[in-house]
């Protein structure tokens, strides 16, 4: 498929409301509650049924695209966390992952249920540049940044010098060697490094109370991953927030 055959596609999916945001609590792993969640896109394809984001972001990325599905990603976030709020339901926060090109913050300042995510991904300095420049600009409009996927990229501690980040989250692959002595070395420095920088931590991928058990030992106290729960459709996660759900024990 062309990059022009493929925006049309893209085009026609955000006109036929294909694409959904699922929601995957993030839990204080201390008590079991909820503080928020990140928004994870599918998208309900005429054909395919519900596809996970592996099965098309790779294509969006590769040919540009990307602007187009944040847009509605980020519309679909504002609904959602709009109808919660005038349900009495807490809302956010709630992570939203942006693309280094999305102009839809624009006009969002105030709008405190939002935080944004940025992974480095990019192999050249000038993207990586780039990259730098979108997370200040998000930052002076107001809005909470997360470095996303931290210790993946090429230029992360550059980046942790150069970007004011409210958040670090630490990557699955990290999170899958507790147990081994280096990967709890690097965890254990990076956890003191974010501490030492006044930054909110975030654990990805939990799967096992020993992986739980050894953050909360380390000073990392916030978390995400099927051991607590997999992303949820917009209806149960909201459930879930107005009954004030703990997620203390096993998978949900």
């Amino acid at each position: 498929m062309g990059k022009e055959e493929m925006r049309l596609t893209v085009s026609e999916a955000v006109r036929n409301r294909e694409y959904q945001v699922w929601y995957q609590p993030q839990v204080d792993m201390g008590t079991g509650e909820i503080f928020g969640a990140e928004a994870l896109v599918r998208w309900r394809h005429p054909q395919k049924g519900l596809l996970l984001p592996g099965n098309f972001i790779p294509a969006l990325e590769k040919n540009g695209l990307m602007p187009l599905l944040d847009r509605e990603v980020l519309r679909i976030v504002r609904r959602d966390a709009g109808e919660a709020k005038k349900a009495g339901i807490p809302a956010g926060p709630i992570s939203v992952n942006l693309s280094t090109f999305c102009a839809g913050t624009k006009g969002l300042a105030g709008e405190e249920d939002l935080l944004f995510e940025i992974t480095e991904t990019a192999k050249e300095e000038e993207e990586n540049r780039e990259i730098w420049r979108f997370a200040k600009q998000l930052r002076e409009e107001g809005f909470r940044i997360a470095m996303d996927d931290y210790g993946m990229g090429r230029s992360t501690l550059k980046m942790l010098c150069q970007v004011p980040f409210d958040i670090l989250k630490l990557d699955r692959y990290f999170i899958s060697r507790i147990g081994e002595e280096k990967g709890e070395t690097i965890l254990k420095s990076t956890i003191a490094l974010a501490k030492d920088l006044g930054m909110e931590i975030v654990a990805e991928g939990l799967e096992s109370r020993e992986q739980i058990a050894f953050l909360l030992r380390h000073g990392c106290r916030l978390g995400q991953g099927y051991y607590y729960a997999r992303p949820l459709e917009k209806d149960r996660y909201f459930q879930f927030r107005a009954e004030g759900k703990r997620l203390p024990e096993g998978r949900r």
